[in-house]
């Protein structure tokens, strides 16, 4: 496997991509009474409420990952500063620095110190979502981090609640034209949902294709925890590009008044093809500016996509 190839891949589309001695564990109180119906605005204000706040952030993290019927296991080191930089250094478990990255909301670059594929690479979004054929942004790359819900705006999109289980979940609405495709209206889905695919050759979704923006297009549920209203799981289904993004959150933490996610599993779903990411944070900061050291070795050879 191209180790620093399938290592960026994993970081930037899995997108789609720790506890402190002193942290305690953020376990809602399990109750066997059934939830109570919450309104869809009710539910999107304790969700709000739950962000995870910063200003600065350092935090180290086991990973592993699994793309196209190959594992990897590394470890990551991360600053960040919110909504400025993403600074992260990985290293295979022998503990040596393989791969040095520095993104920022409109740039992304990378050093890897791969031996036989020394090389460095500086570009954009743009270009990173053109060679992967994903979707690729920051604001998503660090919201996905620190257990944030990710392209959520409900000043602009409508969502319906529903109960499923022990959570809450939130259901983006979708137009009348969409329910010849998916089969239903959306407040007949069924929240347990794992997955929801489609036939491409569809008469509805051909014409539904042609007309309509891939926006359109794209059916967002956001699944809290039923008795903290902590953002436990998200999935989209891009029914455009038919195929599924799932994030989970677990072993909730805390530092200080904020609480965020110690395990994070990702995966990414096409009709043929599964990516798999999960890491767990080990240590994390909040308590002091960072500097982000990057540098590119004179004799290495620029990459592009």
């Amino acid at each position: 496997m191209n180790w620093s190839k399938s290592i960026i891949q994993c970081l930037v589309t899995l997108i789609v991509l720790a506890g402190l001695s002193s942290c305690k564990n953020r376990r809602g109180i399990i109750s066997e009474e059934p939830l109570k119906n919450r309104s869809a605005s009710f539910l999107t204000n304790k969700m709000g409420k739950n962000t995870f706040d910063f200003e600065w952030i350092g935090l180290k993290m086991s990973t592993d990952m699994e793309l196209e019927d190959q594992s990897e296991s590394f470890k990551a080191n991360m600053r960040m500063r919110k909504d400025s930089l993403i600074w992260i250094s990985i290293s295979p478990a022998l503990g040596v620095e393989m791969i040095r990255m520095l993104i920022s909301p409109d740039s992304v670059k990378y050093v890897s110190k791969v031996p036989n594929n020394k090389h460095y690479y500086l570009g954009d979004f743009t270009s990173i979502e053109d060679f992967l054929g994903l979707d690729a942004d920051f604001d998503i790359l660090q919201d996905i981090i620190v257990g944030n819900p990710i392209v959520f705006d409900p000043k602009d999109d409508k969502y319906r609640s529903q109960i499923d289980g022990r959570q809450y979940v939130l259901t983006s609405k979708y137009k009348r034209k969409m329910e010849k495709v998916v089969g239903a209206d959306d407040k007949d889905l069924d929240p347990g949902l794992d997955s929801l695919f489609i036939d491409p050759n569809n008469k509805d979704y051909i014409k539904l294709v042609e007309k309509k923006d891939q926006e359109d297009l794209i059916i967002k549920r956001y699944y809290l925890n039923g008795s903290t209203y902590q953002l436990e799981k998200t999935v989209f289904y891009d029914l455009f590009n038919n195929r599924s993004l799932q994030i989970e959150h677990s072993q909730f933490e805390s530092i200080g008044t904020e609480q965020y996610p110690g395990k994070t599993k990702i995966e990414v779903q096409q009709l043929n093809k599964t990516q798999v990411l999960e890491f767990e944070i080990t240590r994390l900061k909040t308590d002091k500016e960072y500097d982000f050291p990057f540098e590119i070795p004179a004799d290495y050879e620029r990459k592009f996509y």
